[in-house]
């Protein structure tokens, strides 16, 4: 009896290590606990891989956030037109506090007079009196490019890249306008200019000749522009003006007639000229000034306040010139790659729609909305731009147009 007691107790003791004690005693559930342990250990993981990252990221925005290579003006020299412009978008891009190339750069814009810049790009950079080196240039037209790679070419980074444009056009009385009648070419210019009495041709008796202002002062890329496009029609250059074009004597005879008998701006601007027409309207027969080739953005700052016209746009037969306003990147010892770099990033945030309307509105061409018409400058369609003449055609038509 005994005996069977003690087995009773054994058996006993066996059921209670192997049955029902259960849950954690079955292979099944074994696994489920494994399996939970497993997860819990990847939540853990990733959560611990999450804050290493995060603390990287803080750990590199740190070390941008305190400019490892410290903090960097880079300069831009623009056209007096464009420069307020892109001073304000500077601003912006500024205010995004860029790091490039280890170093907090900020943009600077200032305004300058293209012969001037060009003059001391290719000779001697007088900081003293022009500031600091500049990561880049933004003249009024590829008038100064080409001249800037003819005479310096290591000096320029790449192609340059325009933002906006504005076509040539010529400013005249609203009278003159009317009597030209949509019918003006450009190649009829130099006869009109240089014939005593010529106006007459088109019902305008006791106007005397054209008398077209040639300006070759500040900003006056208009004026090499509307040779340009003289060149072209009366060599009948149907795609790219060419440099044995240009070069032609017949070319040279025309641009003359035009210079030599213009009559002189009072400030050597086409602004300047065009404000001699715009007061003259009570009379307009007998302004000294009847015509001035001037970019479309200028005269509409000249005339956006008139309520009655007294200028007119005239947009001449023919390919239209363009000033493009490139930008022109510079390179060499005296520009670092953090500023080239920099100017780079700085024209891609131009680019974008909402900080290029900060250009359009002051009547540039673009890809953002232009200002409203006026009862001067209407933004006509331009149908037939004309294309940048080779490098070689533009450098002999500045020979011509501008004095040594």
């Amino acid at each position: 009896m005994g005996h069977r007691f003690r087995k009773g107790i054994g058996l006993a003791h066996h059921r209670s290590s192997g049955g029902d004690g259960g849950f954690l005693g079955r292979g099944v559930s074994r696994g489920l606990v494994a399996a939970v342990l497993c997860i819990l250990l990847v939540i853990a993981a990733v959560i611990a891989w999450q804050k290493l990252g995060d603390k990287i990221d803080d750990d590199a925005t740190d070390a941008a956030g305190n400019c490892v290579a410290g903090e960097a003006m880079v300069s831009v020299i623009a056209d007096a037109d464009i420069a307020g412009g892109l001073e304000t978008i500077a601003k912006a891009y500024n205010a995004t506090r860029p790091v490039v190339g280890d170093h907090c750069v900020a943009i600077a814009v200032r305004p300058g007079d293209a012969k001037i810049t060009l003059d001391a790009l290719t000779g001697t950079w007088d900081q003293a009196s022009m500031g600091d080196f500049p990561a880049a240039w933004v003249p009024q037209s590829s008038v100064w490019a080409a001249d800037l790679t003819t005479a310096q070419p290591d000096l320029v980074e790449g192609q340059p890249r325009s933002l906006v444009s504005s076509p040539v056009v010529l400013a005249t009385s609203p009278r003159l306008a009317e009597a030209f009648g949509g019918n003006l070419d450009w190649s009829a210019l130099p006869t009109l200019q240089r014939r005593d009495g010529s106006l007459g041709t088109v019902g305008l008796d006791g106007w005397g000749s054209l008398r077209m202002a040639m300006p070759t002062g500040a900003q006056s890329d208009a004026t090499a522009l509307a040779a340009q496009a003289v060149a072209a029609q009366i060599t009948r250059t149907t795609g790219v003006l060419t440099t044995q074009d240009a070069s032609s004597n017949r070319v040279a005879s025309s641009v003359r007639a035009l210079t030599r008998n213009a009559p002189a701006s009072p400030d050597g601007s086409p602004a300047g000229a065009a404000q001699v027409i715009a007061d003259g309207s009570a009379d307009p027969a007998t302004t000294e000034i009847h015509v001035v080739p001037i970019t479309e953005q200028r005269l509409y700052q000249l005339t956006k306040s008139d309520t009655t016209a007294r200028l007119a746009e005239v947009l001449p037969l023919g390919p239209t010139p363009i000033a493009d306003f490139p930008v022109i990147r510079l390179k060499g010892e005296r520009v670092p790659e953090y500023a080239s770099d920099a100017v780079a990033e700085f024209i891609e945030f131009a680019a974008k729609a909402e900080q290029l309307e900060q250009l359009t509105r002051l009547g540039f061409r673009g890809d953002a909305p232009r200002p409203s018409p006026t009862s001067t400058v209407t933004f006509p369609r331009t149908p037939n731009p004309m294309p940048t003449p080779e490098t070689g055609a533009i450098v002999a038509i500045n020979r011509l147009v501008y004095p040594g």
